[in-house]
């Protein structure tokens, strides 16, 4: 009893049923254009080996053992340039043939579409019109014209898909140019085969058809965008798709449609792509890119479009929206465009800053223009009505000795986010003792107890063999390491 699931056919690729001697048909079976593609290329990676000199081993489970990739398929047995040229005597065979014109050699390559002629398959012919090597390639489209002008309109218009998926290569046009001015253009079948491609090797296929799509004016804004959201195999056709999408039209319904997509959009690239193309088109507003930086739900795409929107003349117009944004980038961003507008008396609310980064800005900001942010620091936190944990961090962060006295009378403030700001400066002066942790362990705020412990820890000496540590950053004892 024969076990069909083992049949070799079944775990065979186009590339390697031709070695094995059977017909080009029975290679590429369905003859689609990605059958084809797919032939092209095993054959090329099967054959890359030799060509480059390498020597590559490999074990293929089938069913339930385990084979050498050379008994599966031992493709130092194709077709080879040797001393005396191609290594096939007499005229070759369909199978041979069509191993050659696929070969990793370019000589091979030129050698088969010799021996074939315009007798060759047509759609490896089509394949070869785009080769990477000048000679191959034109050799190819000379054959491939004299074929062309004699096939009948069937023929032609099987090649269309093939055409124009060689079109997206680098010297693919000439190719999908001499198909489509033949077979008069392209069909909603044409495009939607090609968008039906699954897989990653499908993704040069898909974005065929997009762009195919767009061309015959097959595939509108929707569609594109519909394309960009559901494609579930990469990002290349989305990319493709949200790029023709945003070409599509500049008009308001267009704006409204593109910040819709990013609304919808689940994957972060394709939406920092899609940003990307659309401001290269100058899409979205000042206004647009606004909202994006203050209320996107990507952080990435807030901060890039926080930069965009500086870009533009009228970005000053919408510079409150940013400086009132969530994403502390967005302000810090916001606040340096202030700084570098000499707008100095502005910078002062965000002195005060929930984000230390962004009041570094507005100091620096601010000293720059002549001020003194020091001393409103000083000011605000000898106020106990008007003194935030924000100012308190503020002052805190000069390192100031003269600031110790108004530090110690903010650790009896009646807000204990004030108290543990301002134990916190007090540990960054150094000047908490062994006793810190007693006198505030009732403290009914643990941030308070937490810092006063942190505090002990740094001014405690280190435990014999164990590293010192100040602020996070090891310094190794002097003293022997204990085992």
């Amino acid at each position: 009893m024969v076990n069909m699931s083992l049949l070799p056919s079944r775990f065979l690729s186009a590339g390697e049923r031709l070695l094995h001697g059977r017909g080009v048909a029975a290679a590429v079976g369905a003859g689609r254009a990605e059958d084809w593609v797919r032939l092209d290329e095993d054959v090329f990676l099967g054959t890359l080996r030799r060509v480059a000199g390498w020597n590559i081993s490999c074990r293929l489970q089938v069913g339930f053992h385990w084979f050498d990739g050379r008994e599966i398929a031992d493709w130092d047995t194709a077709p080879y340039w040797g001393v005396d040229g191609p290594s096939w005597a007499g005229v070759p065979t369909g199978s041979e043939l069509a191993l050659c014109l696929c070969h990793a050699d370019p000589r091979i390559r030129a050698a088969a579409l010799a021996a074939g002629g315009p007798a060759a398959p047509l759609p490896l012919l089509l394949l070869r019109c785009a080769d990477n090597d000048e000679r191959v390639r034109g050799q190819a489209r000379a054959l491939f014209a004299e074929a062309l002008a004699a096939a009948g309109d069937g023929r032609v218009r099987s090649l269309v898909v093939l055409a124009l998926r060689v079109g997206v290569r680098r010297h693919g046009n000439w190719a999908r140019d001499a198909v489509l001015a033949r077979a008069g253009g392209v069909r909603a079948a044409d495009v939607r085969e090609l968008l039906a491609c699954g897989g990653r090797r499908g993704a040069d296929a898909r974005v065929a058809g997009v762009r195919a799509g767009v061309a015959a004016g097959l595939l509108d804004a929707d569609a594109l965008y519909r394309i960009a959201l559901t494609a579930d195999q990469g990002n290349r056709d989305r990319f493709e798709a949200v790029r023709a999408a945003v070409a599509a039209g500049r008009d308001t319904a267009a704006r409204k449609r593109f910040l819709d997509f990013l609304a919808e959009c689940g994957t972060p690239e394709v939406r920092t792509r899609a940003l990307r193309y659309a401001f290269a088109a100058r899409l979205p507003t000042a206004g647009d890119l606004a909202a994006l930086a203050a209320g996107h739900r990507d952080r990435k795409l807030r901060r890039l479009a926080v930069t965009m929107v500086l870009d533009l003349p009228d970005a000053d117009a919408v510079l409150d929206r940013l400086l009132a944004a969530s994403d502390s980038v967005v302000r810090g961003t916001a606040v340096q465009r202030l700084a570098a507008c000499g707008a100095a008396e502005r910078l002062v609310p965000y002195l005060t800053d929930r984000s230390p980064w962004v009041r570094g800005l507005a100091d620096r900001g601010l000293r720059a223009a002549g001020g003194d942010p020091h001393t409103r620091y000083r000011a605000w936190c000898a106020d106990p009505e008007a003194v935030t944990p924000a100012a308190v961090s503020g002052l805190a962060e000069y390192r100031n000795p003269r600031d110790e006295p108004l530090l110690q009378a903010l650790t009896r403030h009646a807000d204990g986010a004030v108290r543990g700001r301002a134990l916190g400066g007090l540990r960054r002066l150094g000047v908490l003792d062994d006793a810190t942790p007693a006198r505030y362990a009732a403290d009914p705020d643990p941030h308070v107890v937490a810092v006063g412990r942190r505090g002990l820890r740094d001014a405690a000496p280190p435990a014999p063999g164990r590293p010192a540590r100040d602020r996070g950053d090891a310094a190794v004892s002097d003293s022997p390491q204990l085992p």
